[in-house]
């Protein structure tokens, strides 16, 4: 471990390989290391997709690609793999990454149950590596800007969160493995939502009561998720995601209520005049919105302000903000965020909404993840 960190910190570049070439590679993960170009290099891909590898040496210059991900390991020897897989393949590759030596950098979520992720927490620490699940978006502009108001004079003490999406599932989005799954939406999205509800909130919930109702049983999987997070000292988090909805699409907003102000984040461009009258003041008032990926506006009364924006593809430059933190933490020694130990924290949610739902009953979450670990 030592002789290897060492090695690390005196790396001008380092090697990353990739499992998985399909969209979120193409999409997310590419474009995000070609912003930390001068940090890293990537070595090598693999797919078992005949296309997606020549997509990967013709488009994005991958010369070394492969269909086995073990030779692959063997043959450009990374310091980081990147698994960009489906869920279902995410705790076989991790260890095989772990067990060959390397670092792992795995998306989300990272298993498909609890005691399947603790085996790779569990190996990480036999093996001596660090692996880290790409939780990205805390590390969007837009929410990095909103967590700088937290605990701020304008912004006070964060009393309470809303979230919600609305989404229309087509068949471009329903394609290959993720409308395949049963535990859909909020295995799959709810477990960012999660993840920014304890990064706002510095703290764990309690408890979580989690209704899922499908008003067409002919779906699938879980189309509408309404949840609730409440913490230890009263502060609570209201979540709604819907997929059945078939009007203007919300990726993800959130609205942020502290003792003083409040924050409104949206994932998403737009362009747009809004007019219209105050209702109490009975004044007019009229405002020019141009925002490319993203926006946190804070908000106080009939006054706001945008605080933070983000660009066309906040996904990969938070992305590339996360992993810029993993490679510092390990040329440095330290625990990178995002761990898979910290993230069993976040997946726990995601089962126990679940739970809650099957049950009709409210889980507590000390008692929950008791039962696992």
């Amino acid at each position: 471990m030592i002789s290897n960190l060492n090695a690390l910190k005196n790396k001008d570049s380092i090697r990353v390989a990739i499992i998985g070439l399909g969209a979120v590679t193409r999409n997310i993960h590419l474009p995000a290391y070609s912003i930390l170009a001068k940090k890293i290099k990537v070595v090598g891909g693999c797919d078992t997709d005949v296309e997606a590898r020549k997509t990967a040496r013709e488009k994005f210059g991958i010369t070394e690609v492969f269909d086995n991900p073990l030779k692959m390991i063997e043959s450009t020897v990374p310091d980081i793999v990147s698994v960009c897989t489906p869920p279902f393949l995410h705790v076989e590759q991790t260890l095989m990454a772990l067990e060959n030596g390397c670092h792992v950098f795995c998306e989300k979520p990272l298993a498909e149950s609890l005691p399947r992720a603790v085996q790779i927490v569990k190996a990480a620490e036999e093996f001596g590596r660090q692996v880290v699940v790409n939780n990205q978006f805390p590390y969007m502009n837009i929410h990095l800007g909103a967590k700088r108001m937290i605990g701020s004079p304008e912004f006070g003490r964060l009393l309470f969160l809303q979230a919600w999406q609305t989404f229309h599932p087509t068949h471009d989005t329903e394609a290959g493995w993720r409308g395949e799954l049963q535990q859909r939406l909020c295995f799959e999205f709810g477990i960012h939502v999660f993840e920014l509800a304890r990064y706002f909130f510095e703290a764990e919930p309690v408890l979580i009561s989690a209704q899922m109702p499908q008003p067409q049983p002919d779906k699938f999987s879980d189309t509408l998720n309404l949840i609730t997070l409440e913490f230890a000292d009263g502060r609570a988090a209201s979540i709604i995601l819907n997929r059945l909805s078939k009007g203007p699409e919300r990726y993800l907003d959130m609205r942020l209520d502290g003792e003083l102000a409040s924050v409104h984040t949206s994932i998403g461009g737009s362009v747009g005049i809004k007019a219209g009258i105050h209702t109490r003041e009975k004044r007019p008032f009229l405002g020019i919105d141009f925002v490319k990926g993203g926006s946190a506006v804070l908000q106080k009364g009939n006054k706001s302000k945008i605080i933070a924006k983000d660009g066309i593809n906040p996904f990969a430059s938070s992305t590339a903000h996360h992993f810029g933190n993993f490679i510092k933490a390990i040329q440095e020694g330290e625990t990178p965020p995002a761990t898979a130990q910290d993230n069993l924290k976040t997946l726990a949610l995601v089962f126990a909404a679940y739970e809650s739902a099957k049950s009709r009953c409210a889980v507590k979450m000390d008692e929950y993840l008791g039962n696992i670990q």
